[in-house]
């Protein structure tokens, strides 16, 4: 209330006359004495104890100094008037006789005053008596607050202008004085509601805090279930979860209680509990429950936050606000684990793609400081794995192409590199490799510097492919040629050692004509060598991994390659005891050992040593990445020569499909190409070291098996059955038919001879007798030898078929019956092409 002046007091005062001292003395004993009253006021009131005083202090003071009856009238939210302080000169119930009888109608006059924002006396001005009643309004914050009624019996003088003045004075002294306990209480109330949004934003804080380090939708919703208990000091508070894979999911935290969670379907009663309203998007509240929703991007919500009190008192709207908070909070929290949740997946899927890649990535700084690389570069550059405590002393580009990489890098940071640089000839472990490279800056975080994203490819296997692929397009004619001339060639040595085994029989006991056969079988061998090797060029010959003793395998060529090396070479064989076992291709091994004897024997024109060892070697993790092979038992096969050896650009280059040193028409090139293939493919690796003048290594390590080794049958000592068979002999060449024909006779087979496939069609349709074993040539004018197996298969299903080739392989006989045929190749002994047909005999074959 807005104080007013004794001018504007007086302005509502009726004009009387007739003032005295009496009057005057009377207003002010009781403003004086209202003082005293005040005076003693405690401090320590409450704000409601505080204007009771007041209004006390008021009434005291009045009656009797001032007037004979006083009370004070509150009014009500209601607009009803409530009496609340009142006090007379005399008894009350006559004080109330004379005041209803004196001032009929108070109630309305007391209205007046306070609609009219006046004071009221009665009588009013208009009559020539003076008031002996009047009514006052007490105004608090300019709204209507109440009345204060001072009225006087019939043997006092009416009140006078000094009198209304007093009057006017202490309502305002009262109004005031009301006005400062409100605004006490307010400010009180106010800094309380502070001190308690202070105390809940700090345990929101805390909330915040402690969920940063949490895991599991469990454990949010236990937390934020138990701050919101705290933070509103409720009976219990409830979060659900409504969205994601462990959806529906509720935490609960009850006074006294230790919070926990639960689903809805395992407690009944979670069920009925209230959830947020208005498609769950917004807060509300009633007399026990404030419930808001966990918004995400405000446009959809992922559960629901609830608070109760038992007692019902409702909740502020300040309250309203922090549940609105800590929703948030909790919805954010749900929100970063799944954020995290997701990052995690993509660095797995990251790492998985970057460590799986075929090309190696290395991160370097614009120094070519290197920061991180893939397991792919580490293979490339033989380091090793990167690991996490990396301290940046590592490892570094090779130092013959470190400057390319420079260039390389300095041009990706200005941005003018464009594609991928070809970098030849880089050392790596002693091997000379072919490399593609690229680079591309990463994007700098705040103050990092930046750094570059290397790509390394080596494309030295694949250069190595498009030479040899080269090669072979040349070698396909030489090889049509040559597989002709092999055909040819193998008839001639199946003649040569067939002749030989029979004339070996029929010998007696002349060592020496024995031993001459003898010879001429070895030649026979070592030519049919010579066969394989023309019947190679031009072709891939399909390989045949098996466990082999390497020892044995090496022995077995023993003969052979104390003959290539001539008398000026001696030959060592340091081959250790228990060596193991490997699994390869025996062939390509045989084939690889005796191309290395013989680059061996070239390198040596005056003559020498050649050392051919074999032992067992454990590769540990040191000798692993140096070998670029795993940890493990290897067994290590040398080749050594006391040679004129090779410089060291050579030596980097003596892998390489087509390079050699032998000069026109004396080497190809493709001999140590082949054996490093052929190792590497058997999970190996082939080193190589030499000197000028002091001769050439070429160390070969394969893994050793603990598998037992093939045991190869042997035919040459199995006592035979003799046949009775009728056998028809199908080829072209007769001399290869006339000894076949001789062979199968002496093992008395009866033989029915053809010169071509047409003449055998014609034969074996005009005999009314069966014949049961058919051995064709495969490759014979216009009808070939397959073609007549199965039109003979058509007439007699039972028929057993023998094809033979120096060309064809094992795959002609696919599309005959099933268990009926056998494939036999150029050249073979009389006592091979025997066990084979006995064999077939042997078969049942299909409807038997």
């Amino acid at each position: 209330m807005t104080p007013r002046s004794t001018h504007q007091v007086r302005s509502f005062i009726p004009n009387v006359d007739g003032l005295d001292d009496n009057s005057r003395s009377r207003s002010e004993q009781f403003l004086v004495r209202y003082g005293e009253l005040r005076a003693n006021v405690n401090s320590s009131l409450d704000t409601a104890e505080l204007y009771e005083h007041e209004l006390s202090c008021l009434v005291e003071a009045a009656v009797p100094v001032f007037c004979d009856w006083c009370e004070i009238d509150l009014l009500n939210a209601d607009d009803s008037l409530e009496r609340i302080a009142s006090r007379s000169n005399g008894e009350p119930h006559s004080v109330e006789a004379t005041i209803e009888r004196r001032v009929p109608d108070l109630d309305t006059i007391v209205r007046r005053a306070l609609e009219n924002q006046s004071s009221q006396t009665y009588p009013t001005s208009d009559s020539t008596v003076l008031p002996y009643c009047i009514v006052v309004g007490l105004w608090v914050n300019d709204t209507p607050f109440g009345a204060v009624t001072f009225v006087l019996d019939e043997t006092k003088l009416g009140f006078s202008a000094i009198d209304l003045t007093a009057a006017h004075e202490a309502a305002l002294i009262v109004s005031d004085a009301v006005e400062r306990s409100i605004l006490h209480r307010d400010t009180r109330d106010a800094v309380r509601r502070s001190q308690r949004i202070a105390s809940q934003l700090h345990q929101l804080i805390a909330t915040s805090i402690a969920v940063a380090g949490l895991h599991s939708e469990q454990d949010i919703l236990r937390r934020f279930a138990q701050s919101g208990r705290n933070v509103f000091d409720a009976d219990r508070a409830l979060v659900s979860l409504e969205r994601g894979p462990l959806a529906p999911l509720v935490g609960i935290a009850e006074r006294n209680k230790t919070a926990r969670y639960a689903r809805p379907d395992d407690e009944p009663t979670l069920r009925e509990l209230p959830a947020s309203r208005a498609s769950n998007l917004v807060l509300w509240s009633d007399a026990r429950w404030c419930v808001a929703p966990l918004l995400v991007n405000r446009v959809a919500s992922r559960g629901s936050i609830a608070i109760e009190r038992d007692q019902g008192n409702g909740f502020s709207a300040e309250e309203r606000e922090v549940l609105t908070l800590l929703a948030q909070m909790a919805s954010t929290a749900f929100g970063a684990l799944e954020l995290s949740r997701t990052i995690q997946r993509n660095e797995v899927r990251w790492r998985v793609l970057v460590e799986t890649a075929p090309v190696g990535i290395v991160e370097v700084d614009p120094e070519g400081n290197i920061r991180w690389w893939n397991r792919a570069a580490a293979k490339i550059f033989a380091w090793s794995d990167f690991t996490e405590t990396f301290d940046g002393s590592g490892p570094e580009i090779p130092p013959t192409v470190k400057d390319r990489f420079l260039d390389l890098w300095s041009e990706a940071l200005r941005g003018t590199l464009e594609g991928s640089r070809d970098l030849h000839d880089v050392e790596i472990n002693g091997r000379l490799r072919h490399l593609t490279a690229s680079a591309v800056p990463l994007p700098s975080a705040g103050a990092e510097t930046h750094s570059l994203l290397t790509l390394v490819d080596d494309v030295t296997n694949q250069r190595e492919l498009k030479q040899e692929l080269r090669h072979a397009h040349q070698m396909e004619l030489r090889g049509q040629v040559a597989s002709s001339v092999a055909h040819d060639f193998n008839n001639l040595l199946t003649l040569i050692s067939g002749y030989a085994e029979i004339l070996s029989q029929d010998l007696g006991g002349d060592d020496r004509e024995l031993e001459m056969v003898r010879n001429i079988q070895s030649t026979a061998s070592r030519a049919s060598q010579l066969t394989g090797q023309l019947q190679a060029i031009g072709r891939t010959q399909s390989t045949e991994s098996v466990v082999v003793d390497p020892v044995e395998l090496i022995r077995a060529n023993e003969e052979v390659l104390e003959r290539i090396m001539g008398v000026d070479v001696s030959v060592t064989w340091l081959l250790d005891a228990g060596v193991a076992n490997v699994k390869v291709d025996a062939d390509q091994f045989e084939q690889m050992i005796l191309n290395l004897a013989i680059n061996a024997r070239d390198a040596m024109p005056d003559g020498g040593r050649l050392t051919i060892t074999a032992r067992n070697e454990t590769v540990d993790k040191q000798q692993s990445s140096i070998l670029e092979l795993s940890e493990g038992d290897y067994v290590v096969v040398s080749v050594a020569d006391t040679g004129i050896g090779m410089d060291e650009e050579t030596r980097r280059h003596c892998f390489e499909p087509l390079f050699t040193t032998k000069g026109p028409f004396n080497g190809t090139g493709m001999g140590l190409a082949a054996a490093r293939r052929f190792v590497e493919e058997s999970g190996g690796v082939i080193k190589c070291t030499s000197e000028l003048q002091r001769g050439t290594s070429f160390d070969v390590l394969l893994p050793a098996v603990l598998d037992a080794a093939t045991v190869a049958a042997s035919h040459d000592e199995i006592a035979r059955p003799r046949g009775s068979a009728t056998v028809l002999l199908a080829d072209d060449d007769e001399g290869l038919r006339s000894l076949m024909a001789q062979v199968l006779g002496r093992n008395g087979y009866v033989v029915i001879e053809a010169g071509s496939a047409e003449e055998a069609l014609e034969l074996a349709r005009a005999r009314t007798a069966p014949i049961d074993v058919l051995i064709s040539d495969v490759v014979m004018g216009e009808l070939s030898g397959p073609e007549l197996a199965r039109l003979l298969q058509n007439d007699y299903p039972r028929l057993r078929v023998l094809l033979i080739s120096g060309t064809a392989d094992a795959t002609v006989v696919e599309f005959l019956a099933e268990g009926t045929a056998l494939f036999l190749a150029k050249p073979f002994k009389p006592s091979k092409l025997i066990d084979e047909v006995h064999g077939l005999l042997e078969h049942p074959g299909p409807g038997s």
